[in-house]
């Protein structure tokens, strides 16, 4: 097949979309498709591994910016949209750009999602032209919905299946300010026509979000994520004390502070357990919230911050945990991070929430908690403590290899496609 394929960059930052279609397009690739990758807004993260041909960034996030705040960039030359395009600057804007709040860009999302309505016409129709000049497609994926403006002129433009990705972009969206929460959600709605196929990444969320985008349960398909196991091998527990493994952005939704105040709990009680964090943080005062609760007793001096890694550094990471978790306060969509964490014998602490009761099913392993409770979170790290065989780590790394793996999700996505009638 020839498969176009639009994923949004997030720069350096550890990026569980970003994870989960690298692992689907190395595995499409490997398997003989012609893949062209356009990157939006940023350059992607490869965490290393088989590299990708990409084609060149399209809606670069500088444009994107400047023809929201401006009339006037909306109508400059392309060199000069070339120049602002360039992948080292967009790299090393990205450093900042990815600390914005949903609450800020309520606009600029719903003018995205306006499509060849919204201030981006002109990086729309550039991309158009990109496309265009190369061989006809078979299929175009979109990587989630808050790029579904592009859709309808997809459509019209090129006339072949246009497919898209539901990763928990719902979640973004419900934290924006009205009115624009209200038109985003009816653009989204509204771009679901243009899609012949919404692909989600499990059974439960897959009918959430046909409800939430208003399309028959036919045009959604499920499709895992998928880890590359090979690159995540096991090993026997580490020696020392007992430490848990944190590594994702740094947000109040993904509850990095519940760990803190569950890791303390476990000290204050005379446990001596040590956290290990590693992750971008996206939201500056609730980091700093947490860096000052770091520094205080019982936690001060076991406490050990990595800020962001590379693929090498999760690996590291992960070999240094006796347990791992992102105590997530909003139902997660993929979980990519724990995913890893168990394709790589880690035992795994989960939210009772989201993927994550079907990845309990699926695997067999895992010791759950109730989001948003730090006590419940507790108790879950004090049983693996306790007796580290309770997670069954090494069925889940088996039952990740089985449901979980790049050629699962490969699979599943040449399905869904042979069943709009695309063949290579």
């Amino acid at each position: 097949m020839r498969i176009v394929y639009l994923t949004a960059g997030a720069g350096n930052m550890y990026c569980g979309a970003c994870a989960r279609d690298i692992t689907l397009l190395r595995a499409l690739t490997a398997r003989g498709h012609a893949v062209t990758i356009y990157p939006l807004y940023t350059p992607i993260r490869f965490d290393g591994g088989t590299p990708l041909p990409l084609a060149r960034i399209a809606f670069g996030g500088i444009n994107v910016y400047l023809q929201q705040i401006s009339n006037f960039f909306q109508r400059t030359p392309r060199f000069l949209d070339d120049l602002f395009d360039a992948p080292a600057l967009l790299k090393w804007v990205a450093n900042f750009a990815i600390r914005t709040k949903p609450a800020d860009v309520g606009p600029m999302t719903v003018s995205m999602l306006a499509g060849t309505e919204g201030r981006q016409r002109k990086e729309l129709d550039k991309l158009l032209d990109l496309l265009a000049a190369e061989p006809r497609p078979d299929v175009i994926n979109i990587t989630n919905t808050l790029l579904s403006g592009m859709a309808p002129a997809l459509r019209a433009r090129f006339g072949v299946p246009i497919v898209c990705n539901v990763q928990g972009e719902e979640t973004f969206v419900g934290g924006l300010p009205e009115p624009f929460r209200t038109q985003a959600h009816a653009l989204m709605r509204a771009n679901a026509a243009a899609l012949d196929l919404i692909i989600a990444p499990g059974e439960t969320y897959a009918r959430e979000m046909a409800d939430y985008l208003a399309v028959p349960a036919a045009r959604m398909c499920l499709a895992r994520p998928g880890v590359e196991v090979d690159r995540y091998p096991t090993g026997p527990a580490p020696d020392g004390p007992f430490t848990v493994g944190y590594l994702s952005v740094i947000t109040p939704g993904k509850g990095l502070d519940l760990l803190v105040d569950a890791v303390g709990r476990l000290r204050r009680a005379g446990r001596d357990v040590r956290l290990l964090i590693a992750g971008k943080p996206l939201d500056l005062p609730f980091w700093e919230g947490v860096r000052a609760t770091l520094a205080q007793p019982p936690l001060q001096g076991y406490v050990d911050v990595l800020d962001e890694v590379d693929f090498a550094g999760k690996l590291a990471l992960l070999r240094r945990c006796h347990v791992f978790t992102v105590p997530s306060r909003f139902p997660e969509s993929r979980g990519m991070a724990m995913l890893e964490a168990m394709a790589a014998g880690v035992p795994v602490v989960i939210p009772d929430a989201g993927i994550y009761p079907e990845v309990a099913a699926l695997t067999g392993a895992g010791v759950r908690f109730t989001p948003g409770d730090a006590e419940s979170l507790a108790a879950a790290l004090a049983r693996v403590m306790d007796d580290p065989a309770a997670a069954h780590a090494a069925v889940g790394a088996a039952g990740i290899r089985t449901h979980f793996s790049a050629d699962r999700i490969a699979t599943d996505v040449l399905t869904a496609y042979e069943g709009l009638g695309v063949r290579g």
